[in-house]
């Protein structure tokens, strides 16, 4: 896998190693606080966020000019200082929110690079399940059409409990949810169209759609859920479980979105010239941070602003889901095996 070999790259460089480690004892201590809170707990994670914030903000801007792996060791160490020094005084302005727009821009950043990435794993876990079983020369036809009407008939399932479950619930939010989760559907449903016309018209046959949009599924379910806890609870408060699921799924995300980025490496020099990799990386850890310590602030969001969010989650979870769904369908070949020598 791609992605691995990206990672083994990052890992081989101290900085990044320093930067994932001190990210993952944030979260570690994010989820201790939903178990513990506590005053001094909570200011912890603010201190260690949100130097860690600073400094990446640091290695950011200089990325512009210079390779951030070409920086002395002891150069390094003042711009963390600093940091540490600048979280004393303006932690406060960065994390507790003054700007509800302004919490939703970087959220939005945020979900917008994890939400590809996630389809994306989404897409080349389905294909590779139907590579697999294109392999199968005897048995191909029959395993890939019970393949698709299997993964078909458990989206319809979970998607009928997931509309019935949403709309249950009365309250604004829930219907706005609850329209989403129907627009998705019946997109769903227009890309199975495209399929079934494609089948008839070139005998070819995307099995593996039906479960790409059975994990797309449980991904939007995932974020929605954990959007609606955290619009409705502090981290503080209620069942931190979600907090717990959060961290590995979203560490997982964090650490592929590395690997992939730094696995591309001269195809993204080739195509972004102005932009370093490195670049890239670091906005995309800063959108991370931001959001992810953001979470243990006692908030009170208005609900027009809580509409705005979910309206921008379903904007991206459709458009996704139309942009990998259409491409796959037209582009995707299965691989087949080579022909040995006799």
């Amino acid at each position: 896998m791609k992605f691995i070999s990206g990672l083994k790259g990052v890992f081989k460089k101290p900085l990044y190693v320093f930067i994932i480690s001190v990210f993952t004892l944030t979260w570690i201590l994010i989820i201790v606080n939903s178990y513990y809170s506590n005053v001094i707990l909570g200011l912890s994670v603010l201190m260690l966020g949100g130097s860690l914030l600073y400094f990446a903000m640091i290695l950011f801007l200089i990325s512009f000019v210079k390779p951030i792996n070409n920086l002395k060791s002891w150069l390094v160490f003042i711009f963390y200082l600093l940091s540490v020094l600048s979280t004393f005084v303006l932690n406060r302005i960065v994390f507790i929110i003054t700007s509800e727009l302004f919490f939703i821009i970087p959220l939005m950043i945020n979900q917008f690079f994890t939400a590809y990435f996630a389809f994306k794993i989404c897409m080349d876990s389905s294909t590779k399940v139907d590579d697999y079983l294109y392999k199968k020369k005897k048995s191909r036809t029959v395993t890939r059409l019970i393949e698709f009407f299997v993964f078909l008939l458990l989206n319809l399932w979970f998607s009928r409990i997931i509309l019935g479950f949403f709309g249950k619930v009365s309250t604004l939010l829930f219907v706005i949810v609850f329209r989403m989760f129907q627009i998705m559907f019946w997109v769903n449903v227009g890309l199975m169209v495209i399929i079934v016309i494609r089948l008839l018209a070139t005998k070819k046959f995307s099995a593996y759609i039906s479960l790409f949009f059975l994990l797309t599924l449980f991904y939007a379910l995932y974020i929605l859920i954990d959007y609606l806890y955290g619009a409705y609870f502090s981290s503080g408060s209620g069942d931190p479980t979600y907090v717990v699921i959060s961290f590995f799924v979203d560490w997982f995300l964090f650490l592929y979105i590395l690997g992939t980025i730094y696995s591309r490496v001269d195809y993204i020099q080739a195509k972004l010239k102005f932009l370093k990799v490195d670049t890239i990386a670091l906005f995309l850890i800063i959108m991370k941070i931001y959001v992810q310590v953001s979470k243990i602030v006692p908030k009170v969001v208005a609900e027009e602003m809580q509409i705005l969010q979910a309206g921008g989650l379903f904007v991206i979870f459709v458009f996704f889901n139309l942009l990998f769904g259409i491409h796959s369908i037209l582009a995707h070949k299965q691989r087949k095996e080579k022909k040995t020598k006799k």
